[in-house]
């Protein structure tokens, strides 16, 4: 039988370190593949996700399952990545934007592997990957935030309610109006109609 997130944290709040990693285990590649989709970097995005588990570590001894552990661990994550990208806009520091993450890498190694996958289509693929996440960040904060969390992350509109501080109507608002401005902006890089059903 699986143990729930929310069992697992009130095993964590009476010291059971078991229980933490695997809280960590069920996680951390998705958060941080999340976090870095939100801001672009995927070194810094293992660093804010350590920081992440941190956070919820420390807080462990005054856990108490009023929502879900999924929608708090990701609020966490959210603020982290928030304050990233702020402070990034007041150091006026420059990052790397093509940076691949792990998983395309993976993506893409799997590909690799079948012949009918020529060079030149993986590398057009990899482009419009990269030209996706370059439009993604033209989004409006909460918008991108949205879009990320219910395409990449899969969650529903309840949990990305609960991480954005808003209501399911906003969200659902939120996820439309990032889908249309996602539209128009990859139609006008010329690569609008191939990946609509990506967003």
């Amino acid at each position: 039988m699986i143990v729930s997130d929310e069992d697992l944290m009130l095993e964590c709040r009476k010291g059971d370190m078991s229980a933490f990693e695997l809280l960590v285990r069920r996680y951390q590649d998705a958060l941080v593949n999340y976090i870095n989709h939100t801001i672009n970097d995927c070194h810094r995005a293992e660093d804010l996700a350590q920081e992440t588990f941190l956070r919820v570590y420390k807080s462990a001894s005054r856990y108490e399952p009023r929502a879900s552990f999924k929608s708090w661990l990701y609020t966490i994550a959210t603020n982290l990545s928030r304050n990233e990208i702020r402070n990034r806009a007041r150091r006026k520091t420059y990052y790397l934007e093509d940076m691949v993450d792990e998983n395309e890498d993976v993506y893409h190694s799997e590909f690799m592997v079948d012949t009918r996958f020529q060079p030149d289509i993986l590398y057009e693929k990899k482009e419009r990957q990269q030209i996706i996440r370059k439009t993604l960040k033209q989004l409006p904060e909460n918008q991108r935030l949205a879009l990320t969390l219910v395409t990449y992350q899969e969650l529903s509109y309840e949990e990305i309610s609960e991480i954005l501080n808003c209501s399911v109507g906003a969200v659902k608002s939120l996820i439309h109006r990032a889908r249309q401005n996602m539209k128009k902006l990859l139609i006008k890089a010329g690569i609008g109609e191939s990946v609509n059903a990506q967003i």
